[in-house]
């Protein structure tokens, strides 16, 4: 639809319609020719546009509700995150007014360009799916944490609802559903599995700190990856004991079901499922190293062992490296490149993601101390000194993390979203507009 050449000076209409209708997802373009290449040269312009507007081109940033698609997201984030601002966080009123503004025109090029593809919408146009449940949700353990990342939803909703420009809140809202996603991968392992409490996130902050980015690599990261592989093993194990039954204490039964197992094939290449084959053709050899030799002994861990290190080489995206990307992309790790330690971090894009996180409903302002409070309480992230980052071992040192808590306050000032008072009090300011009532006196 774009190229301006290929062989010759354009590629011919026909071509583009014949490809266009044999698409996965396919799309009709009846019309002249003079229609088609008015459509041609929009599709240039809202690139261009993009572009202009958001570091990454071609990211097509919804600014129009007409461009709404189906969720094609890794792990049905926007499904997920849908779920947890209809059920738990009490957004369906919030949702309606987001898609309200956003079915006036907006001051952006997008949406003037997205409209000529649309349409002019109108609110009765779009309808609101009844909310589903969300499984991991309704265990007792995770139903706060449920609850607090549906009201951090339901505050980014409203902020693009209510916010100057519309379009930086629909970025906040696409920041806070991967932010929230990672919190859920980070926190409900730790919560469903023995401890039943939240697993300490030190964040890093500030560059003069190493010892809080040293224990943030070495400890809270792969924390975060250990809960979700012991979680998972948990699963496994529960499987294999209820399929086997009885027979779970027969060495040659377990062999035989970890023979019979088929790999995790969705979007493997050839070479990993040629390496899950001989994995599983191994699995005999796996189990007698995991086994203690004992006879008569329930074989249903080692079994789960070797079936997970079986999942983490089929899959085409391991599920720590999904959420290595997310993170990453909403600025809740670092580094971006490079071979250093992994660590948890707060970058600008996540910045105003993370004062909502830490305000009440309807709030304008609050103590720093007290949001770094909630943060803690309701999410598991730390930054300064407490009685959690004081007890980690390795432990960072009080100095650290004191300038790693004053470094955090300076960039929320930077960013307009703090304010220092000459008693060395610091309030963080809720980025959502101040409601006014207007009696018309």
């Amino acid at each position: 639809m774009i190229a301006k050449k290929e062989r010759s000076w354009s590629i011919p209409n026909e071509d583009i319609a014949s490809v266009a209708a044999a698409a996965e997802r396919p799309v009709n373009l009846s019309g002249s020719l003079a229609d088609i290449e008015v459509l041609r040269q929009v599709i240039r312009s809202l690139i261009a546009s993009d572009g202009a507007v958001f570091p990454s081109n071609q990211s097509y940033q919804v600014a129009h509700p007409g461009f709404v698609t189906n969720d094609w997201t890794g792990g049905d984030i926007g499904k997920q995150c849908a779920a947890l601002l209809l059920e738990y966080g009490d957004g369906t009123k919030a949702m309606s007014s987001l898609i309200e503004r956003l079915c006036s025109p907006q001051p952006n090029p997008l949406w003037a360009l997205q409209s000529v593809f649309s349409g002019q919408p109108t609110p009765p146009d779009f309808s609101i799916a009844a909310p589903v449940k969300v499984p991991w949700a309704e265990a007792e353990s995770c139903r706060q944490l449920a609850h607090n990342l549906g009201r951090l939803l339901h505050r980014c909703v409203t902020l693009g609802a209510t916010g100057v420009d519309s379009l930086s809140g629909l970025r906040v809202l696409a920041s806070a559903c991967e932010f929230v996603s990672t919190l859920i991968y980070a926190q409900v392992p730790s919560l469903m599995g023995r401890s039943q409490s939240l697993a300490p996130l030190l964040v890093a902050v500030s560059d003069e700190a190493p010892t809080v980015r040293e224990v943030s690599a070495r400890v809270s990261v792969p924390a975060v990856h250990g809960a979700m592989d012991t979680w998972i093993a948990e699963m496994l194990q529960a499987e294999v004991a209820e399929r086997l039954g009885g027979a779970v204490s027969d060495r040659r039964a377990v062999e035989k079901f970890l023979l019979r197992t088929l790999p995790y094939s969705r979007g493997a290449k050839i070479a990993r499922s040629a390496r899950s084959e001989q994995m599983i053709a191994n699995a005999p050899a796996m189990l007698s190293q995991l086994e203690s030799g004992r006879q008569n002994e329930d074989l249903a861990l080692p079994a789960a062992l070797v079936l997970l290190d079986l999942l983490r080489t089929t899959m085409s995206q391991s599920y720590d490296g999904w959420f290595d990307h997310h993170a990453r992309r909403c600025g809740f790790l670092a580094p971006r490149r490079g071979r250093s330690a992994k660590r948890l971090c707060v970058e600008a894009p996540l910045v105003t993601t993370l004062v909502l996180a830490g305000l009440d409903d309807d709030e304008t302002q609050v103590e720093y101390g007290l949001w770094l409070e909630r943060l803690s309480s309701r999410f598991g992230i730390h930054v300064g000194p407490n009685d959690v980052t004081r007890t980690m071992v390795p432990r960072a040192s009080e100095a650290d993390l004191e300038s790693n808590h004053d470094a955090l306050s300076l960039l929320l000032a930077r960013v307009g979203l703090a304010r220092a008072y000459s008693d060395n009090t610091v309030e963080v300011l809720s980025p959502l507009p101040v409601r006014t009532e207007y009696d018309g006196s």
